[in-house]
């Protein structure tokens, strides 16, 4: 249920589900419905800018940090299964900051002392979400994954930020997956997309296929004994490699290279 007008008194903080230098992000409640808060500061370097240049630029980037998703989802919606089958989360409340400003919750006390004030956006609330990594990774999840982020790409949206820690499993739903976190999104008219902006389409899915290859590679490797015709060093690599790869699914960066010697991992 899509919310609107809503008071500041009417948004009940429960819990503080994550928290950044530039954003925080609350389990709220609002008109008797769960929801997720996520309140973001101003993506600006204020020092080297004049005050009236500031104000300016802090209106702009105050929308944008949030404009970029709520941008998405008109082209989730246009798309029909996007939001329906869960692929996504649904948008509930578009950007706002008067609501931030004029709230007293001790949640927000963070935000008190800002010079320019941080904007919200609120979305549905998904219980039992956890992020992928080896621990709960299967092929079935891997491919939905890609059916997923295919048909976000259908929609003409980039979501920007492909990486494990914006790929969430549902723990009691081995079919469900869910991608969240469009803060980085591009959004392509129908009528005006490049060339170079299908190919940036292409290339993330590539990625996001690439991860699956490489979830594959290593969960293989790791229920697997060594066998005959592989040496120590090989079996020793393909060792140092699945601990890296739990390591970096960890805290969700990875880059994935296929080549004719294998596997190779690098941080981003």
């Amino acid at each position: 249920m899509e919310l609107d007008n809503v008071r500041p008194a009417e948004v009940v903080f429960k819990e503080k589900l994550f928290a950044s230098e530039f954003s925080e992000v609350f389990l709220t409640v609002v008109r008797g419905q769960q929801c997720v808060m996520k309140v973001a500061r101003p993506l600006i370097d204020y020092s080297s800018r004049t005050r009236s240049t500031t104000i300016a630029m802090s209106q702009i980037a105050n929308s944008t940090f949030h404009t970029f998703e709520s941008t998405a989802y008109p082209s989730f919606e246009r798309a029909r299964n996007i939001v329906s089958n869960g692929i996504v989360p649904s948008i509930l409340l578009a950007p706002c900051s008067s609501l931030i400003q004029s709230h007293a919750s001790p949640y927000l006390r963070t935000f008190v002392i800002d010079e320019y004030p941080p904007s919200a956006i609120f979305l549905e609330y998904i219980p039992n979400l956890e992020m992928l990594g080896l621990n709960n990774y299967t092929q079935a999840r891997m491919n939905k994954f890609l059916e997923g982020i295919r048909e976000i790409h259908k929609a003409l949206v980039e979501h920007g930020d492909p990486k494990p820690r914006n790929m969430l499993i549902v723990k009691d739903d081995p079919e469900r997956v869910v991608w969240i976190d469009f803060n980085r999104a591009n959004t392509y008219d129908e009528h005006r997309i490049t060339d170079r902006e299908r190919a940036f389409l292409d290339e993330e899915e590539e990625t996001v296929e690439g991860l699956k290859m490489c979830l594959r590679e290593t969960g293989n490797q790791s229920q697997s004994n060594a066998s005959d015709n592989l040496d120590d060093d090989y079996v020793a690599s393909r060792s140092e490699t699945i601990k890296a790869a739990q390591a970096l699914l960890a805290v969700g960066c990875y880059y994935a290279i296929f080549s004719s010697q294998g596997l190779c991992w690098c941080l981003l």
